[in-house]
């Protein structure tokens, strides 16, 4: 009888032990594609919406006038406040494709912008790039 159990329990640990990890390996690769997928998504039209829109001139760049100073708000930084913002908001819970479209986003300043670590300015040296 004891023989029976042992089989009847060794016959369980073998499911679980193959359902188990088919469970996390697929939950892993819906994640994975969807943030990936969202990823390469928001950097495609950010490149766009920045090649039509910002290089062209018909939208500036954002700049908060700070004294003597200037901030610019790089994109990155907006998807950051922005991923922090909804992170908060939906309490611990954010929609793993949003989450990638926005990474996307903040990749795309980072990666196609050698400016993007120039965060405050002075106001002269703004006024210098601006006429050049």
């Amino acid at each position: 009888m004891q023989e029976l159990k042992n089989s009847v329990y060794a016959g369980k640990r073998v499911k679980i032990k193959i359902v188990l990890p088919a469970i996390v390996l697929f939950t892993s690769l819906y994640y994975s594609f969807s943030f990936t997928t969202g990823i390469v998504i928001g950097y495609v039209l950010c490149k766009v919406f920045c090649a039509l829109f910002v290089e062209n001139g018909r939208i500036d760049s954002v700049f908060i006038d700070y004294g003597k100073w200037k901030v610019h708000l790089h994109h990155w930084i907006i998807g950051l406040v922005t991923l922090a913002g909804i992170w908060v908001i939906d309490y611990f819970y954010l929609p793993t494709f949003f989450a990638g479209v926005i990474c996307g986003v903040i990749i795309q300043d980072i990666y196609d912008y050698n400016d993007w670590h120039k965060v405050i300015v002075r106001n002269e040296d703004f006024q210098k790039d601006k006429k050049v």
